[in-house]
């Protein structure tokens, strides 16, 4: 027979039942969903993955590791990769419309014939990244570690390099069009072979630390350093 004690107790937790059950718990990313336009793999492990000609756009990324893995061919609109590992990933081809890429990082990843615009790219990392013959437009890259990039043959128009480090970077026989280079880094820079008419904010000392050779043609005001062509 039950005291008031355990009466009063198993009214209390008949009226608590309904109150739990109607708290709902936090969503959390769909790590095991099938890639979809809109998915979220924020925080996510995607190592090594084989994801080409996937459509991920509107989807999220945030904080997600997509290291090794290939995602060529792929659809990136207006998807959020916000602080995203992709370490020497492979994104070439692939579309990068509207993305928020801010302090992503991408050491050794290779985004050749990538298109690139409208993206935030700020305080981002791509050591050593390849963007040979990319199509960036519209996007900022400033404050980031952009070390030894290569850029061969790419297409850069109204893109921000403010206060980013570029040595060592390769420029060479790309297109520069309305780049804005205000305290940059461009120790050894190279810009062989690249019309700079049409640059902003680049200054005689970032000239006299980088490379280029008798095709690189200068803005005004500028002349060329002694130190070119640079020692290999």
């Amino acid at each position: 027979m039950m005291n008031s004690k355990n009466i009063k107790l198993a009214l209390f937790l008949c009226l608590l039942g309904p109150v739990v059950a109607s708290v709902s718990l936090p969503a959390r990313a769909g790590c095991f969903d099938d890639r979809s336009p809109g998915m979220d793999w924020s925080g996510c492990k995607k190592t090594n993955k084989l994801l080409n000609k996937s459509n991920f756009s509107g989807s999220r990324f945030d904080d997600a590791i997509l290291a090794l893995s290939k995602l060529d061919d792929s659809n990136f609109t207006n998807a959020s990769l916000v602080k995203t590992d992709m370490t020497r990933a492979s994104a070439q081809r692939s579309r990068f419309i509207g993305a928020d890429m801010n302090k992503s990082v991408g050491y050794r990843a290779v985004f050749d014939q990538a298109i690139l615009k409208q993206v935030n790219l700020s305080k981002s990392e791509y050591f050593r990244a390849s963007f040979r013959d990319a199509q960036i437009e519209d996007s900022d890259w400033s404050k980031s570690e952009l070390g030894r990039v290569d850029f061969t043959a790419a297409r850069l128009r109204n893109v921000e390099f403010r206060f980013t480090n570029l040595s060592r970077v390769v420029f060479k026989e790309s297109q520069l069009e309305n780049i804005n280079f205000e305290g940059a880094y461009t120790y050894l820079t190279h810009f062989e072979n690249v019309d700079l008419r049409n640059v902003r904010n680049l200054s005689q000392l970032q000239l006299d630390l980088s490379c280029g050779n008798p095709d690189t043609v200068l803005p005004e005001g500028l002349s060329v350093p002694d130190t070119w062509p640079c020692e290999e």
